[in-house]
């Protein structure tokens, strides 16, 4: 690009612009910078309004509005990237003044500018919401609400990315905007919901009334929101979604497990009380592995959690239930050396003490196999074991 018309689109001095094209003529305005960006980009990016509004009314002008550069950004791009809504007004009053016909028949000029994608697939209004520009999207959702279903390159639709970003103001604007047709999607499956239980719960909780589908979506794991709040042991979450739909308490991911059984490895027993409360029935819950709670919650070595589910009524079905490959409970924890939760498991009379897995072993002679009588001493304990019952005394 000509270093003079560079300085003038910087500057917002038309007049000189004016003086050097009659000297050289309008081809100078073609011109490019090494980044591809023409005269109206660097204007644009400099926020020279007036320099802005006289280089549209030349013949070659508007041209210069649909013209990429190396990244495939038009002079909208720029505009909404910097925060301009004074540039974007202009540009779209233009656009919407210009009548194309194609083939097809007449084509609106402004929503085709404003759809215009660069190469990562990025429209305006990624761009202005990227940035936190509240008023460019809302002039720009104003313009076309359509631009909330586009999804760039990278699987961000404006929802998404705004949710991300925990942009409240932002969300609430597209939420208003959206249909129940738009996209709330992200990356790796996931949705709004899933980056907006980790927002305040004013933000979040618009999301869940406006588009209350996503509640049941699973993310490239099978992980639905609920997944994500049992495992990290927001209570207050997990009671929130539930009251809007209680049916994503069922819903397994892709490994087979519910959010009972992460609240379970987790050790968030508090989580399993709510899930509980809401669905009696979700302790049934059993995993790819024919695991229940109870059998997580072992395996993690979870006391807490192991204590309350004895502590629950009506469980000696499931307190005795094996896996596929036979083992109860009590079977994972003298597997795992979870002594303590062994002891615990086997004090309690529920328990078949005598059960085996399908190697025809019991508990009791896993424990042996590991041959560490000596920790007996060490939890001062002693087992009985005779044809009616096996337990340990501590």
């Amino acid at each position: 690009m000509h270093s003079k018309v560079y300085e003038v689109a910087q500057s917002g001095d038309f007049n000189s612009l004016m003086a050097i094209i009659s000297g050289n003529g309008e081809d100078l305005l073609c011109q490019t910078t090494p980044n591809g960006s023409n005269i109206l980009h660097i204007a644009v990016q400099c926020k020279q309004v007036n320099f802005i509004e006289n280089l549209l009314q030349c013949p070659l002008g508007p041209s210069l509005l649909w013209q990429g550069n190396n990244k495939g950004d038009t002079p909208l791009h720029v505009a909404a990237k910097v925060g301009s809504c004074e540039v974007v007004q202009v540009f779209t009053d233009l656009a919407k003044s210009l009548d194309w016909v194609v083939e097809n028949g007449q084509v609106d000029a402004c929503k085709e500018l404003l759809r215009k994608q660069n190469f990562n697939k990025d429209t305006v209004l990624h761009y202005a919401v990227s940035g936190g520009c509240i008023g460019v999207v809302k002039l720009l959702i104003e313009e076309d609400s359509q631009l909330c279903d586009i999804i760039n390159a990278a699987d961000e639709s404006p929802l998404y990315l705004a949710t991300d970003r925990g942009l409240s103001c932002i969300i609430e604007l597209l939420l208003g905007a959206i249909s129940s047709s738009s996209s709330h999607k992200g990356p790796k499956g996931f949705t709004a919901l899933h980056v907006g239980i980790f927002l305040s719960h004013t933000s979040w909780a618009k999301i869940v009334e406006k588009r209350p589908e996503m509640i049941r979506e699973g993310d490239d794991m099978g992980w639905t929101p609920l997944h994500y709040v049992a495992h990290m042991g927001k209570v207050e979450a997990v009671r929130l979604l539930l009251q809007h739909d209680t049916f994503v308490a069922y819903d397994l991911d892709k490994a087979g497990q519910s959010a009972l059984h992460l609240a379970a490895f987790r050790g968030h027993a508090n989580v399993i009380d709510e899930l509980v409360r809401s669905c009696p029935d979700a302790c049934d819950l059993i995993n790819t592995k024919g695991q229940t709670a109870l059998h997580v919650a072992t395996l993690g070595g979870r006391v807490n959690v192991v204590n309350y589910i004895l502590g629950m009524p009506n469980q000696k079905n499931l307190i005795n239930e094996q896996d596929s490959d036979g083992s109860t409970a009590l079977h994972l924890a003298a597997l795992h050396k979870n002594y303590k939760i062994m002891s615990m498991l086997a004090q309690d009379e529920r328990v078949d003490r005598l059960a085996k897995n399908k190697n025809h072993l019991t508990a009791l002679d896993i424990f042996w196999a590991h041959n560490e009588v000596r920790l007996l001493e060490h939890y001062n304990a002693r087992f009985v074991h005779s044809q009616s019952n096996f337990f340990i005394i501590v």
